[in-house]
């Protein structure tokens, strides 16, 4: 199944969210980082300073578009 959980630019953070990822067998949905593309700048009600760049955060059952599979 497509999704950032397999996708070699998505790495994972220590943070899950309360419900369940349909591509694994009962496992949360994780957050973690998508590194498709550079950081871009985020606005500064995002808990950031204003023009400060992050990786985008994204969930282990999101899916962009632009998946490239984990082959690993």
């Amino acid at each position: 199944m497509k999704g950032c959980r397999n996708c070699k630019n998505w790495q994972p953070l220590d943070e899950h969210l309360d419900r369940i990822d349909p591509a694994t067998a009962s496992q949360k949905v994780q957050i973690g980082i998508c590194r498709r593309y550079a950081p871009r700048p985020v606005e500064a009600a995002a808990g950031a300073e204003a023009g400060e760049a992050r990786w985008p955060r994204a969930a282990s059952d999101d899916w962009c578009g632009e998946w490239d599979p984990d082959l690993q």
